[in-house]
């Protein structure tokens, strides 16, 4: 009886064993087809924080959102809230968002900053740029957001105004990296420009031309 009896527990235990071996090797088989799936994926969905919409790339594309948000959330306001203590801080965050695939972008961020530094310090300066709405280009990775750029002048007041500015990147690595950024002028913005610089030549001519008539 009991020789029934152990017989019938070691059959049990078999059963148990093996009901455990086979559950296992499903458990085995699903986790490596997983495994296997989610490294052949190739869209992936970009996470930054406080996003207003679903941000996606796939292959070498990037969609109109991802562009949007990380323009808004991360390379306007390095590049365009600044004030004299921040410029270093943001120049370094941008430049390692910055392309390499040329020397030319990476000196264009070093001498944009350099410039900054220079202005903001000598005039107490401090801006803000508010974006209202953002052209994207998708296929050629091109962002032009406008909006207005608030100008603070230390203690003598403030100036805002209407501008706009061209943002153009490359996705490379699986990151968005800046390649240029410049100011978008049109016709009569130019023009006052040029008319500003014609004018501050001949001041400078004529303060030439003075000290040179004083030294003779």
């Amino acid at each position: 009886m009991e020789l029934k009896v152990t017989v019938h527990s070691l059959e049990k235990i078999l059963k148990q064993r093996n009901l455990f071996l086979g559950f296992s090797g499903i458990l085995l088989v699903i986790s490596t087809a997983l495994s296997i799936k989610i490294a052949s994926i190739d869209e992936k969905v970009i996470m930054v924080p406080a996003l207003r919409q679903t941000i996606e790339v796939s292959g070498s594309e990037v969609s109109a959102g991802y562009l949007e948000e990380m323009s808004s959330l991360v390379f306007l306001p390095s590049l365009l809230d600044l004030n004299p203590d921040t410029i270093t801080y943001k120049r370094d965050l941008i430049l390692k968002y910055t392309s390499q695939s040329s020397k030319e972008y990476m000196q264009a961020v070093l001498e944009y900053f350099a410039a900054a530094k220079e202005r903001y310090t000598n005039f107490d300066l401090s801006t803000h740029f508010t974006s209202k709405n953002m052209e994207i280009d998708q296929k050629n990775l091109v962002v032009i957001a406008n909006g207005t750029l608030t100008s603070i002048h230390g203690k003598r007041g403030f100036e805002t105004k209407q501008v706009s500015y061209r943002i153009s990147y490359e996705f490379t690595g699986g990151k968005l990296r800046l390649k240029e950024f410049n100011q978008v002028i049109d016709e009569k913005e130019q023009e006052k420009i040029e008319k500003e610089e014609a004018t501050k030549e001949a001041e400078d001519a004529k303060i030439l031309q003075k000290a040179t008539g004083e030294d003779n």
